[in-house]
């Protein structure tokens, strides 16, 4: 792993901010700048990612947890289901090569992008308790995400708290970080066992993305998440344009 420059430092930052403040996205800045800023190898930036986000992840349940916006019954509903994901998703993983995985993950910010420009603004939940069958399929795709390309899955998780889960905005976010830091937390040995990382300078990463996730927090209970989407959605767009370049035409 080469040395991390000031722009790494600065995006990293913005992992643990957008995981704080939107509940999703961060892990779409995370792998690209693993790859392109830190100078791992494909597969080896997605078990950095997994170690980086699934700290920050937990750290900012917690914080969340303290202002009483985590529903742990509807969170750990997600567990069973995203383990055996998660767990499938790390071994289908070590058979793509580094440019197919990364070329996967390009496809992938697409796709979220695309759906946080086009979505509109969140309104009540739809239901008022949760709706298990659902969230039984749709937890165990999320897990099988995390483990295929170390994601998060936070652009699906929230969703699903709002729609499936009947939670509120600000408890959906909470809550889908319990479900990505435990996700993280499976795919992650798995990952790491065919993949091994500079353990140091990574938790290093995590620190500096554990104080955009404090600030991320802060301003989620002071502000409205949702006008920053179509700024992050763009921003993805781009990264997502410049990783097919990389990978089709170099």
């Amino acid at each position: 792993m080469q040395n991390v420059t000031l722009l790494g430092y600065i995006l990293i930052f913005a992992v643990g901010a957008s995981l704080g403040l939107l509940g999703a996205g961060g892990t779409s800045i995370a792998l690209p700048v693993l790859v392109y800023l830190v100078g791992l190898e494909a597969h080896r930036a997605v078990t950095a990612s997994l170690l980086v986000v699934g700290l920050v992840a937990l750290f900012g349940a917690l914080l969340h947890h303290r202002r009483g916006g985590v529903r742990w019954t509807v969170a750990l509903a997600f567990a069973p289901p995203g383990l055996l994901g998660a767990w499938l998703g790390s071994h289908w993983s070590s058979r793509l090569t580094g440019r197919a995985l990364l070329l996967s993950f390009s496809a992938l910010l697409t796709v979220i992008a695309v759906r946080m420009l086009s979505e509109r603004p969140v309104q009540a939940p739809a239901v008022s308790s949760p709706r298990i069958a659902w969230i039984l399929p749709a937890a165990f795709g999320i897990g099988a995400l995390t483990g295929l390309l170390g994601v998060g899955g936070g652009f699906l998780i929230v969703p699903a708290m709002l729609y499936l889960g009947g939670l509120a905005m600000r408890e959906a976010i909470g809550s889908a970080l319990v479900v990505t830091a435990i996700n993280s937390a499976v795919a992650f040995p798995l990952h790491f066992s065919r993949h091994p990382i500079a353990l140091g300078q990574t938790l290093a990463l995590a620190v500096c993305a554990a104080a955009g996730m404090a600030a991320g927090t802060y301003l989620c209970h002071r502000t409205h998440p949702e006008r920053l989407k179509k700024w992050f959605a763009l921003l993805l767009l781009a990264l997502a344009a410049y990783m097919a370049y990389r990978n089709l035409m170099t």
